[in-house]
């Protein structure tokens, strides 16, 4: 296992160091250059990487100048990843890598002196799911998609898989650091779940089956039919992928699916549990604890994004956008009767398979 991939200082490297500074003009000579597309540009957002929207006479794709921080092995990982999907899930809606034009499918380039790593994908068209329309049918769909995605990542091995990552649930602990940047009235209830997370949560995790999971199924990350915004189209961003728990792809996922301005809040997590489960069955001691996932991932997200406000205090307001949201849902699950998440998770899964 490589030490540097799994230096704990890592974690919040990729939050704290700036993404390139790269224009589109010079982003359109690269895209030329390395890659041989000419056509028009248009800049993307993105957390840690600068991401470029390419359309040519070849298609369309995002060319994304990859964090310095980010270390070169788990840059292939990333990209083996999303090859070994096109190789064993091939009808997966997910991003097919372009090569360079020496083959390369993680070439080096420098830039005003800077050496920095690329990566060119497939562009896939749609809406994210934050803009189209939750339904039941939706949520199956999604869930169904989400377990394909993981069957088709089952056997992949690579070394960088096994990396840190601030964002990994199964070492929810880390984020201890940052929970001055709370609320005084959040504190009680992150600091809570993250001592039931140490004493209870935490030890099961580690007797779990675990492969290359997504890691990172939220809203932007999901993309909907343009036109009827109520079908996948797409599922992107592959950058949060690591060796985990299996588990732990669903905590994630179903934390952004938690709909507490609804009579029954959990209405779109069973749907979408169910759905998994049919495709890969859940095993009871894994049901056991993805409840308590799902609200540190929640927990995880409150804290994150305020302590990344206040490194980057001119870009506070979108940084925290969807943070009134994410707390609500967060007091809302937690005033749920003791057991019941647990016990929902249960008894849409039986009733699946029933």
């Amino acid at each position: 296992m490589s030490e540097a991939v799994m230096d704990p200082a890592c974690c919040a490297d990729l939050m704290t160091t700036e993404a390139p500074n790269i224009d589109s003009r010079t982003a359109l000579d690269v895209a030329h250059r390395v890659y041989g597309l000419e056509g028009t540009l248009k800049p993307l957002n993105g957390e840690r990487d600068t991401n470029f929207l390419v359309r040519s006479e070849r298609g369309a794709y995002v060319l994304k100048f990859i964090n310095p921080a980010e270390d070169p092995r788990v840059i292939s990982f990333q990209t083996q990843a999303l090859l070994h999907i096109e190789r064993h899930g091939a009808h997966l809606p997910v991003p097919r890598v372009l090569a360079a034009r020496d083959g390369e499918v993680d070439p080096l380039v420098q830039v005003a002196g800077q050496p920095l790593r690329l990566r060119a994908v497939s562009y896939l068209d749609g809406i994210s799911q934050n803009l189209g329309q939750p339904s039941v049918a939706l949520m199956r769909e999604l869930g169904t998609s989400l377990a394909e995605v993981d069957l088709a990542l089952k056997d992949f091995r690579h070394p960088a898989a096994h990396r840190n990552l601030l964002w990994d649930v199964g070492h929810a602990e880390r984020v201890r650091p940052y929970l001055d940047c709370l609320e005084p009235d959040q504190l009680p209830l992150v600091s809570t779940l993250l001592d039931r997370f140490e004493t209870y949560v935490k030890p099961r995790l580690g007797t779990l089956r675990a492969q290359v999971i997504h890691n990172d199924l939220n809203p932007h990350n999901v993309m909907l039919d343009g036109e009827t915004g109520s079908r996948v189209a797409a599922i992107i961003d592959f950058g949060d992928a690591l060796h985990a728990p299996l588990i732990n792809e669903l905590g994630t996922a179903l934390s952004y699916q938690f709909d507490a301005d609804a009579s029954d809040p959990l209405w779109q997590i069973k749907a979408f549990v169910a759905a998994y489960h049919a495709k890969i069955p859940l095993l009871a001691e894994e049901l056991e604890v993805l409840g308590d996932l799902i609200a540190l991932r929640m927990a995880m997200a409150i804290t994150i994004a305020q302590w990344r406000a206040s490194l980057y205090p001119e870009n506070r307001a979108y940084v925290l956008r969807n943070l009134p949201s994410s707390w609500r849902n967060l007091q809302c699950l937690a005033t749920l009767p003791a057991g019941l998440l647990t016990q929902s998770l249960i008894n849409a899964c039986t009733q699946e398979v029933a």
